[in-house]
């Protein structure tokens, strides 16, 4: 086993660790749906990085509050694509409520697993970078939990209603969880400019890409950010589809007509025009 892969399965193990402790000390708030058997992840058809296939073979779900569930298994298979997550097959789908969406990027071509990014119907054609992988952002999302109960020093017991204590962990957790409107924020650039002097890595990222695209480039931001990827004015000025390059190491802001319309709920596409909405920042 290679140092990199052994390395990727300590972080698994210890993003375990700490969310298995969260659980039993705050029971209230957090409950963990049992782990996948390995006949069952091979099952799913979806390649998994081994710290992945890790961690869900000791906890497919999160539940915070009874209420919030955040699927880590992709049990039921890779996001069938839309304006939020990108092509299909190219995110799984961590969460969804209303307009909310929480994602792991995944490489449609490669099965790769790369970071992790949300949007919300709160702030138009907003997205927000939230962790550089799922493990990461499950430890993050755990520590938070952590570092809540230690402030109040008390344990959350099971069955005892809204307690306050109850109610700092959840709102801890839901701070963490709900990301889109963290600083800095970053604006896209047009594609047309970022070629302009663009190493090599980027250039490959923007190959193919239309001029009027936006790129975010991720690579020395540190999560979270917010992103802002706003119509392009013109013809081709609709709405944009998020997708990402190189692990998502790239975020980049697709131009779709505006005779294609958005769903408010799934992210899909459809022929129906819908009015264009302005873009708001955070």
């Amino acid at each position: 086993m290679s140092d990199e892969r052994e390395a990727a399965l300590r972080t698994a193990d210890r993003a375990w660790r700490l969310l298995e402790e969260l659980a039993e000390r705050a029971p209230g708030a957090v409950r963990l749906t049992p782990g996948a058997d390995e006949g069952e992840i091979d099952g799913w058809g979806v390649p998994l990085p081994p710290e992945v296939r890790r961690l869900v073979g000791r906890v497919r779900a999160v539940r915070i509050g009874g209420l919030e569930e955040y699927r880590l298994a992709p049990e039921r298979g890779l996001a069938t694509g839309g304006w939020a997550v990108g092509p299909p097959g190219s995110a799984h789908l961590l969460h969804e409520a209303g307009e909310d969406t929480l994602f792991v990027d995944v490489d449609a071509g490669t099965g790769a697993w790369g970071r992790v990014f949300a949007t919300t119907g709160v702030f138009q054609e907003t997205w927000a970078y939230v962790a550089p992988s799922l493990v990461a952002w499950v430890t993050t999302l755990a520590c938070a939990g952590l570092a809540a109960l230690e402030r109040t020093g008390t344990q959350i017991l099971e069955g005892h209603g809204p307690s306050a204590d109850n109610a700092t962990v959840l709102e801890r957790l839901a701070e963490t969880s709900h990301v889109v409107s963290y600083r800095p924020d970053l604006r896209g650039v047009p594609v047309a400019a970022a070629r302009r002097g663009a190493d090599p890595e980027l250039a490959a990222a923007l190959a193919g890409l239309p001029d009027e695209a936006l790129v975010v480039d991720l690579r020395e931001v540190a999560a979270p950010a917010t992103l802002h990827l706003p119509c392009p004015p013109g013809p081709r000025g609709g709405w944009v589809e998020f997708q990402r390059r190189h692990g998502g190491r790239f975020a980049v802001g697709m131009p779709r007509s505006a005779q294609t319309s958005r769903s408010t709920t799934t992210g899909a596409w459809s022929e129906a025009p819908l009015p264009l909405r302005s873009s708001r920042s955070t």
